[in-house]
């Protein structure tokens, strides 16, 4: 008996090689390092821009025009009558100090609140070299339209 061989085994089909992984793209973490770092220097810019306004005030603050102006409308019995004790400035600041050898001016006002109300505090002074301040305008305002004129002293 003739032994037949084996049928043939089907052929396999060509080795295909596995599919290269795709490359990794750091696109995505340029875009995220691009927005961040606008972001970033935007943030820093803002932030820098009211740590200096609030320089300012603190210096403006501690000016001999800013405290005698404030002393004299804290002081001021129509002022008190209207706002009630005790007497505080808002935390915004409109205006200006300026001083040159010894003279100056100042143009500002200050927000003022009390128990019973609030007001304006509004100041324009100037002052010459080796003088005191001379207050053009030197009041509070309320919000039914009455001022109180500080220029007489407290």
């Amino acid at each position: 008996m003739d032994s037949l061989p084996p049928p043939p085994l089907p052929p396999f089909p060509p080795s295909v090689p596995a599919p290269a992984p795709a490359p990794k793209s750091n696109g995505g973490k340029w875009v995220l390092l691009g927005c961040g770092g606008c972001l970033g220097l935007i943030v820093l810019g803002v932030l820098f821009s009211i740590g200096a306004y609030f320089a300012a005030m603190k210096l403006i603050q501690k000016t001999d025009v800013y405290e005698e102006a404030l002393k004299r409308a804290q002081n001021s019995a129509e002022v008190q009558k209207e706002l009630g004790t005790p007497i505080e400035t808002g935390w915004s600041f409109s205006g200006s100090v300026n001083y040159r050898n010894g003279a100056g001016d100042a143009s500002f006002t200050v927000p003022m609140t009390g128990p019973k109300g609030e007001g304006l505090l509004s100041v324009q002074a100037d002052k010459k070299s080796g003088a005191g301040w001379h207050y053009d305008t030197l009041e509070v305002a309320f919000p039914d339209g009455k001022k109180v004129d500080l220029r007489g002293g407290p």
